[in-house]
């Protein structure tokens, strides 16, 4: 998230009507008169930003994977679930919408995943190119259907919609884990070509063993022990 002022236009709107009134007034014709309306058209560009400050709101920083279908994607993405938090303002249902909310909250860490590693896209091209738009149009049509939500074939097709974003809510945290263990066995294959670099460089030395504490004992002791220890 990057920060952004939205600067107001009625500190000038202020400072003409303050002119303005001043000129109709006591007329605007000499040298002082003009100076007069200059100042209390300063007066009232102040006053104007003191009654209708700048607003400085947060949005969202363009995504910078470094990959530029990558970047497309992800806009896109973050396009519909802009969509689908729109959907959600409109229905009343407290459990389906927790459940949007969580839908949204799981998305957004499967696209910041994907903006750390661009390469992770063969993996999600299927959720960003077919479940996330889907849910979308879901949620549309659920949300335009809760003025008359439970009568007839509309409480059918709720009901149909509320099983499916359930199974669009398991799959999508299925999804994450897996992207989340990805990320520790990339992690693990960084640690273990360190640990070959530093013992081929004569830079890691073998531990000393000592009588009154074993080898177990300090790995329980330290759970960073080994961290760079390559494991057979």
């Amino acid at each position: 998230m990057e920060k952004k002022t939205i600067k107001s236009g009625m500190p000038f709107v202020t400072a003409g009507g303050a002119v303005f009134v001043f000129a109709l007034i006591f007329g605007i014709g000499s040298g002082i008169s003009y100076a007069l309306a200059a100042v209390i058209g300063v007066g009232g560009f102040f006053a104007g930003k003191m009654l209708f400050p700048d607003q400085v709101i947060e949005v969202e920083s363009a995504p910078k994977s470094g990959n530029a279908e990558v970047d497309a994607l992800i806009k896109e993405a973050r396009n519909q679930l802009a969509d689908i938090v729109s959907a959600n303002d409109a229905i009343a249902d407290p459990k389906l919408s927790a459940q949007i909310d969580d839908i949204e909250k799981t998305s957004r860490e499967i696209l910041a995943r994907l903006e750390e590693q661009p390469n992770m896209l063969s993996s999600l091209r299927t959720f960003l190119r077919y479940y996330l738009p889907t849910t979308q149009k879901l949620l549309d049509v659920r949300a335009s259907l809760e003025g008359d939500v439970n009568s007839g074939k509309n409480l059918q097709i709720a009901g149909r919609i509320h099983e499916a974003v359930e199974q669009v809510q398991d799959a999508l945290h299925k999804q994450l884990d897996a992207l989340n263990n990805y990320r520790f066995i990339d992690l693990e294959s960084e640690m273990d070509v360190l640990a070959d670099m530093l013992k081929g460089d004569g830079l890691m030395g073998q531990p000393e063993n000592t009588d009154s504490v074993s080898q177990t004992e300090t790995a329980e002791a330290d759970p960073f022990a080994g961290l760079f220890e390559r494991k057979s």
